[in-house]
């Protein structure tokens, strides 16, 4: 909880969120880049001599819910409409509300930057992410299903209640530029636009730890305003929020994060705060105005 409302972090996910366009020429603000709804996600931890077999090739964003529902059928609609040349993976209008379509596996935020903070010395060789590092990788995988080499009743692998799928027999192109990110040392970032395809490698007897915290960007918008709600209650009781199995571990923990410890940004990322007036919607920040956690490489 201290890294996920750290105001270091909160600026690097500022700064990234301010490569998106979050504000239309019409002066409707899909999202406030300068705060951020503080997701909950995950922590590996990945002993010395470990045996791991990854994480298969995948993009998160969505599974069904790209082509199904009104909402994504609009933030994608220059794809859709064979305009292809307009799409803008940076354009964050029309996915920050809506409903997820049935059998979706996702998280229930809208994430601009998925990202990967390290606990540990970790070697690029080591079971490390890799991505292929071209946000707009999503029209391929979007138009790839509509091809006439595809079956009627095919999605390129897409199905209810599985992860969106990257594979060699629909996409076998990708794979050629799938790459590792560099060694890390402990307190490094690496992050990575929402729509970008990545994985895991697979170790065998891991030298050192490998343990990462995954803290995303995740600004306040309709979606994740929604989203906090339920986090917040989770929160307050120790349970596990509804994105995630319920193991609900810290209910009965001694000396679990409380209400009384979060700081201004940590109220404000689960709306128990508006906090102080934020202006948005302005000039890109250049990266001499970040203090990053420690290194922040932005894929």
């Amino acid at each position: 909880m201290q890294a996920r409302q750290s105001d270091r972090m909160a600026t690097v996910q500022s700064f990234l969120n301010s490569f998106w366009k979050h504000t239309d020429d019409a002066g409707t603000q899909w999202f406030d880049p300068d705060r951020d709804a503080l997701y909950p996600d995950r922590i590996r931890r990945r002993p010395p001599g470990t045996d791991s077999s990854g994480l298969g090739t995948h993009c998160d964003p969505g599974t069904l819910d790209l082509w199904m529902t009104q909402e994504y059928q609009k933030a994608f609609r220059h794809l859709f409409s064979g305009d292809v040349e307009r799409y803008d993976p940076w354009d964050a209008a029309h996915r920050t509300d809506g409903p997820q379509y049935p059998g979706s596996t996702m998280c229930s935020a809208f994430r601009t930057f998925q990202g990967w903070t390290a606990l540990s010395d970790m070697d690029a060789d080591q079971g490390v992410l890799h991505t292929v590092p071209i946000p707009e990788v999503m029209a391929y995988l979007l138009l790839r299903p509509l091809l006439p080499d595809v079956p009627e009743d095919s999605m390129c692998g897409v199905r209810p209640n599985q992860v969106f799928p990257v594979t060699k027999r629909w996409h076998p192109v990708l794979y050629r530029v799938l790459t590792p990110i560099p060694d890390v040392s402990a307190g490094d970032s690496v992050w990575w636009h929402c729509d970008m395809i990545h994985s895991v490698a697979p170790v065998e007897n891991q030298r050192g730890w490998g343990n990462v915290m995954y803290i995303p960007a995740a600004p306040w918008c309709p979606r994740n305003e929604k989203y906090a709600a339920d986090v917040r209650d989770a929160f307050t009781t120790g349970s596990s929020p509804s994105d995630f199995p319920e193991e609900h571990y810290e209910r009965s923990w001694n000396g679990r994060f409380t209400l009384g410890q979060l700081n201004e940004t940590g109220r404000r990322g689960l709306g128990l705060s508006e906090g102080p007036a934020r202006v948005v919607g302005g000039p890109k920040k250049s990266p001499s105005s970040v203090e990053p956690p420690r290194t922040t490489a932005a894929l």
